[in-house]
């Protein structure tokens, strides 16, 4: 069994900033310690949604998305 102990992941986290500017950023967080019957899945990578990304922008006529470096 893999220690994963002490490992980090990255996680999508979105933000809608002022003047409606949906921020996407990569944060880097710990990979839990699986409990009893539980399993860590690692996972290399994932489409976005570009449709869930329109219909999350509060004023579509107005947003801008802004992409950061994370």
């Amino acid at each position: 069994m893999a220690n994963t102990s002490a490992r980090t992941g990255l996680q999508l986290r979105s933000t809608v900033k002022t003047e409606d500017i949906l921020e996407l950023s990569l944060a880097s967080v710990p990979t839990p310690e699986p409990k009893p019957e539980e399993v860590v899945v690692r996972i290399d990578a994932s489409p976005i949604n570009g449709l869930a990304l329109i219909l999350a922008r509060p004023v579509p006529a107005r947003s801008r998305a802004a992409a950061l470096p994370g």
